[in-house]
């Protein structure tokens, strides 16, 4: 799909728009792409924030279309309908995944490393924040006491690395000091390559790159060596099991159970839903979170216990060639960064809570850098949090108004105004990419947008059959998981239907994605060593993997190809 059938498909989400809202001149609104990729996105924001009062609404009117200005005002008057209306055209396009030129990404780089900068000199100012870190304190080392981090058990990560996950062919001081070869790993030597067994490297280093993310900019991850990612797994599944794990409210001490979360994004998207109009509740959203949790921070939180951290975090970072201190306790990449930054912006906000005199202190919900906390203390909370580094996002932290945001939860006065979004290449060829293109249209046609879904799924036939010579079959099963077009036309669906003689059903013919196993798998001992882990792993109690998403998937894809798949009609 080139540029202008992405507009074809913007065009065809007016008309819907125009259609069901009732304001007909929106149909004609000429857009191109900058508008949808960035103009329109900054126009969601000066709505929002007329919402919460930091922008007035003279401003926001300046800035919008003429044709778009009716629904604009209904917005504003409190509508719920129109406001997810208007967002629906103004976010559809805002998450595509854009290649970014050369200045982008340079832009990128430097305000990372100016923010590594700013961590690598930060330390607590005024006696406030040296008040707030010593109360978060008390609340993380009752969280570590419990972690039995000498019987961790490790293991491979899903993502990439600097160097070959079997056989090995480095081994850090560090670790050693902390997680030595013998009698720790008692296979470390079989799996060490060219006899490299003995070969200790001082710095752990993470090269720094990036990746196409949105039309903000893109997306900075860091890779980081296998071994350190070995114990890194290892470190973060016993500290996500003692952050889940329920005790009793001993001596004034508040836990973190049912307040931090790593797979279940629901319960803070519920909060933000019932806050959205019983302003209870306000939404924060921390800008560069986890580049901003700074090492000296940690190191004052985490105290005896951070050696366990540190021993496998990277220190130093290789960007385009050049060697960095981190000034952060770990950029995105490092296995632990999720838990770790979790603890540490529960235990601030509980901290600051208790400071301002708050009855429920630990009424603090925490998914990632997504936050939930009473409304009445977010002010000071927010003081608090940048007095300790951090930096609260006023544009998509939400107090005053009655709009709320939370772990892909957008609510307007009680009601869901959720977009759906484009979050894809504008040009989509690649198996994962048609799935993309494909769940998307259904999610469109079931909420009503026609002419959108139809559109899509027209440009997904074509693209299927010109590039893969595969035809795009029909199910009326919402949880088909292939990629087919969705419908609610049973006749249309009982055209393209066939018995299964073995199975005794009806099903229909469709476009699956399976696994492509490499031929240059990897290493014997690998495979030993993972199997050795899950076998471990059993025996102790595994966290819940519930909810809409988990942030870290034990098992991910590498490459997919497309296949026959067979779909059950309802």
């Amino acid at each position: 799909m080139n540029t202008s059938k992405m507009l074809q498909v913007y065009s065809s989400l007016l008309a819907d728009v125009s259609e069901s809202s009732g304001f007909s001149e929106i149909r004609g609104l000429e857009v191109n792409l900058q508008w949808c990729l960035k103009d329109a996105p900054q126009l969601e924001k000066l709505m929002l924030s007329a919402f919460e009062g930091l922008t007035k609404n003279e401003v926001v009117f300046a800035a919008t279309p003429r044709a778009l200005l009716n629904l604009m005002c209904s917005c504003l008057n409190g509508k719920a309908s129109s406001v997810r209306y208007m967002r629906q055209l103004l976010l559809f396009c805002y998450k595509a995944e854009v290649t970014h030129d050369s200045k982008t990404t340079a832009e990128a780089f430097a305000s990372f490393l100016k923010t590594n900068n700013e961590m690598l000199a930060w330390e607590p100012n005024g006696s406030r924040a040296w008040q707030i870190i010593k109360r978060a304190k008390r609340h993380v080392q009752s969280v570590l006491h419990i972690c039995e981090f000498d019987e961790i058990i490790p293991s491979n990560g899903p993502g990439a690395t600097t160097t070959p996950k079997g056989p090995w062919t480095h081994w850090f001081s560090k670790i050693e000091s902390v997680y030595p070869q013998y009698p720790w790993f008692a296979l470390l030597s079989e799996c060490m390559a060219g006899g490299t067994a003995d070969r200790l490297t001082e710095h752990i280093k993470a090269r720094v790159t990036a990746v196409p993310k949105d039309s903000r900019g893109p997306r900075l991850i860091s890779v980081h060596p296998a071994c350190s990612i070995w114990i890194q797994q290892g470190v973060r599944r016993c500290l996500e099991q003692a952050i889940v794990q329920h005790r009793n409210n001993k001596q004034g001490r508040h836990w973190p159970q049912g307040h931090v979360r790593f797979a279940d994004q629901t319960v803070n998207g519920r909060i933000a839903l019932l806050s959205s109009k019983s302003r209870r509740y306000a939404t924060l959203d921390l800008s560069e979170a986890s580049d901003r949790v700074s090492l000296q921070l940690v190191r004052i939180l985490f105290g005896r216990y951070y050696k366990y951290f540190d021993c496998c975090r990277a220190d130093q970072y290789d960007v385009n060639g050049s060697t960095y201190d981190v000034g952060c306790y770990a950029p995105m990449g490092n296995a632990t960064v999720f838990p770790v930054e979790s603890l540490v912006f529960w235990s601030i906000c509980v901290a600051s809570l208790e400071a301002c005199g708050a009855k429920a202190p630990n009424a603090v919900y925490v998914f990632g850098d997504d936050l939930a906390l009473p409304t009445k203390y977010a002010p000071q909370v927010i003081k608090d949090l940048e007095s300790c580094g951090f930096r609260v996002n006023r544009g998509k932290s939400f107090i005053s108004g009655f709009f709320r945001e939370s772990c892909g939860v957008d609510a307007f006065n009680g009601f869901d105004v959720t977009p759906l979004r484009w979050k894809t290449v504008m040009n989509p060829r690649t198996a994962c990419e048609l799935m993309s293109v494909s769940d998307l249209a259904m999610r469109l046609r079931l909420a009503g947008y026609r002419l959108t879904s139809a559109c899509l799924y027209h440009q997904l036939r074509e693209t299927l059959w010109s590039r893969h010579r595969k035809v795009l079959g029909k199910t009326n099963n919402p949880d088909h998981g292939s990629i087919a077009e969705f419908t609610e036309c049973d006749s249309s669906v009982w055209a393209e239907a066939h018995w299964s003689k073995r199975y005794h059903w009806w099903y229909t013919r469709n476009v699956g994605i399976e696994e492509v196993v490499p031929k240059d798998s990897p290493h014997g001992w690998y495979h030993v060593l993972e199997s050795l882990t899950k076998l471990e792993r059993r025996k102790s109690p595994e966290l819940g993997r519930v909810g809409k998403l988990t942030h870290r998937p034990e098992h991910a894809l590498r490459r997919v190809r497309l296949t026959r798949k067979w779909t059950a009609i309802l």
